[in-house]
């Protein structure tokens, strides 16, 4: 009986979590690649990165979303059950709630020994990756979002050029009009391409073979410039795509380097393991329902509760990294409190009596 009871539960939770996961990752993803198609639109992201940088903040979503859907997919799968009427004919059985923990945690486990692996290896990778994306991007020497035959305007800036070389590194035949000091500048120049600074590593519009003239339109105070070379500052850009230094670091370089903003990090990557344990042991009680509730009675009592867990994580990392924490508690005084408070949900369903009950079948069986 146990044991069918154990596969029902764990086979209709884990499909239940597939379903939630799915939606929650399309909604985040979707979002952020409608920016990501921006930034290519704009010349700040090469179309050509536009896959490989979605593809590694998914990763970094999975171990963020992950215990989200897992903690949502209790709350709505045990809502069901208390919905259908499927909790009392279990505790007719003498099946109480807490006997439900053992499915719920076959799963919550292996979840969160494997977001464990992913936290402290792959996400570190990826931030990595993405960093050094980022820095290639910063000295790339294609001109993205600009098409021959056509305006492209970059903030006071307009450019127009006839062609471009098949690499997309090298334009012809360019015209540049923009201001300085109230006064119009225009450029033409056989060629222009791009370069990095040794010094600054500011990006360079190169200018070759062409004129510049300088004034005001409608005045004949003007000034004309032939050059053989003649360069402009680019704005530059995006330097990062979200990601901070200690993210992209490894885990055994955080251990020796030893700051407490890399003890902050490491206690960050085993919170989101140490969340979907809280997060389980919360849900179970927190599901319950009253009759004519609903399914969706506690979910939002829930994501409001998951709101609040997750920025006091966030906000602990930034106090332990600011030294307004001492190290030794950290932000394990966030999971104590999600556990006080599904001890609290739990004395108040099933009262005093239940958690003598429970600690005493506990010392039987230790």
């Amino acid at each position: 009986m146990n044991s069918v009871l154990d596969r029902y539960i764990s086979k209709e939770l884990l499909r239940t979590l597939a379903g939630v996961a799915i939606v929650l990752y399309l909604i985040f993803l979707s979002n952020k690649i409608v920016r990501y198609l921006g930034d290519v639109a704009s010349g700040e992201l090469p179309g050509s990165y536009l896959l490989i940088v979605t593809a590694l903040v998914s990763i970094r979503y999975l171990i963020i979303l992950t215990p989200l859907a897992f903690y949502i997919s209790i709350l709505l799968f045990f809502g069901r059950l208390y919905r259908d009427h499927e909790m009392a004919s279990m505790a007719a059985c003498g099946i109480g709630t807490g006997r439900l923990y053992r499915p719920v945690f076959m799963i919550a486990i292996p979840l969160s020994i494997m977001i464990a692996i992913l936290s402290f290896y792959l996400v570190p990778w990826a931030a990595s990756y993405e960093a050094s994306l980022a820095r290639q991007f910063a000295k790339n020497m294609e001109f993205t979002g600009i098409s021959p035959g056509k305006f492209h305007v970059s903030g006071d800036r307009i450019i127009y050029l006839e062609a471009m070389s098949p690499d997309r590194t090298e334009m012809h035949n360019v015209f540049i009009q923009a201001k300085y000091k109230e006064r119009s500048i225009m450029m033409v120049a056989e060629k222009a391409h791009m370069e990095v600074d040794a010094n600054t590593e500011e990006r360079l519009l190169v200018l070759v073979n062409g004129s510049r003239y300088e004034g005001v339109p409608g005045e004949t105070d003007y000034r004309q410039m032939n050059f053989s070379r003649h360069s402009l500052r680019v704005a530059s850009a995006k330097k990062g795509l979200g990601v901070s230094n200690v993210e992209a670091m490894s885990t055994l370089a955080l251990i020796d380097e030893g700051s407490l903003k890399s003890w902050a990090e490491l206690q960050w990557r085993l919170a989101i393991p140490i969340s979907i344990l809280m997060l389980a042991l919360l849900a179970v009680p927190l599901s319950k329902i009253k009759p004519r509730q609903g399914q969706f009675g506690k979910l939002f009592i829930g994501i409001l509760i998951y709101v609040v867990y997750v920025n006091l994580i966030a906000v602990s990392k930034v106090w332990v990294a600011s030294e307004k924490i001492p190290l030794y508690i950290g932000i394990n005084w966030v999971h104590a409190l999600i556990f006080l408070l599904a001890a609290l949900v739990m004395l108040k369903q099933f009262g005093w009596h239940w958690a003598r009950q429970t600690l005493f079948t506990f010392r039987v069986r230790a």
